[in-house]
């Protein structure tokens, strides 16, 4: 009898274990089903809907799903969203204290958002190239200065960023500050850069040359000029002392009618190549109304331009290759090799 009953526990006790597994699979079943649903649903409200809810950015945090890709590099939907949210407590709070933020559209809300994520990324990638990077000393002397100019008590500072972004200052300084600190270093050294100063020196210098080989100055203007002069040949029409920078001006009234300059002028510009076309004086009157005579000169030039971050930046978003994906207006449509 202990024997049969012994064979039934262990068959009863089989049984149980096999209903238990079948349970078991079963639920876990269940349970991935129901995680994809959550999942696919976060997916949808993310790309169809551009939500910024818990649930939503949850999901696009636990899969790091991107809004935009930067050379392959992701704007992640999480930092979208949560600088999304930022400038939208900035747009109520200037509603409320008639700000310039107050008449932002939510298009135009995203679009500056969406601006700063690239714009970050291509800032990264030139301060990589540069060895360039944000120490902890940087980003105390710059809160330091906004402290002594903005605020009398960091509880004060605390306070406004609150209300203006909803953010703790910690979040601030690392969204707001680094950057600032990053890319003011990286212009600094740009600026500062010998070598890229002789090679435009150099550049500059080819394109006198080509002028004095009897090029058209016009016509070479409009192909290597860099500012808003090139497309009409360089010409800067008629100026008088004082209305162009020093070493500009020290050099045009130094020439003669139809005179080029034979050497580079340099100005915090860049380096220009000078054409005096024409010069006039005229009678006019001072301050107090003393009859004096006031020279006037036309001239050309051609501007090869210092590099400046925004210059770099403006055309390395140019040459970007930017995905803009989900239900967002995309802000870089009329660049090329935008996708």
């Amino acid at each position: 009898m202990n024997s049969i009953g012994e064979k039934i526990k262990a068959l009863t006790q089989k049984k149980l274990t096999k209903n238990q597994k079948i349970f078991l699979t079963g639920f876990l079943g269940f349970l991935g089903l129901v995680l994809l649903a959550g999942l696919g649903t976060g997916v949808y409200r993310v790309y169809a809907q551009t939500k910024t809810d818990r649930f939503t950015v949850a999901v696009a945090s636990i899969l790091r799903l991107p809004i935009a890709k930067v050379n392959g590099v992701p704007v992640l939907y999480t930092d979208y969203a949560d600088d999304l949210r930022a400038i939208t407590v900035m747009r109520d709070y200037d509603k409320a204290n008639n700000g310039q933020a107050a008449a932002l559209t939510d298009e135009k809300l995203s679009d500056q958002v969406l601006f700063r994520q690239v714009n970050n990324i291509l800032i990264n990638d030139l301060a990589r190239k540069n060895s360039i990077a944000v120490e902890a000393k940087d980003i105390d002397k710059v809160k330091t200065d906004i402290l002594q100019k903005e605020f009398q008590t960091l509880t004060a500072a605390e306070k406004a960023i609150h209300d203006r972004y909803g953010w703790t200052l910690s979040i601030f300084e690392k969204k707001v500050i680094a950057p600032f600190v990053l890319q003011g270093k990286l212009a600094e050294k740009i600026k500062s850069d010998p070598a890229i100063k002789e090679q435009l020196r150099a550049r500059a210098q080819k394109v006198l040359d080509e002028v004095k080989a009897g090029g058209n100055f016009a016509t070479l203007a409009e192909k290597y000029g860099e500012d808003g002069t090139a497309q009409r040949g360089g010409d800067l029409g008629w100026f008088a002392k004082e209305e162009m920078v020093p070493e500009f001006e020290s050099v045009a009234f130094g020439l003669k009618k139809g005179e080029l300059s034979p050497t580079l002028v340099e100005t915090r510009l860049g380096f220009h190549i000078l054409q005096v076309e024409d010069m006039k004086s005229e009678k006019t009157k001072d301050a107090k109304g003393k009859s004096i005579s006031k020279a006037s000169v036309k001239a050309r030039h051609i501007l090869i331009m210092f590099p400046t971050i925004e210059r770099l930046l403006s055309d390395d978003l140019k040459k970007a290759t930017i995905n803009v994906y989900g239900k967002v207006h995309n802000p870089f449509a009329d660049l090329l090799k935008v996708k």
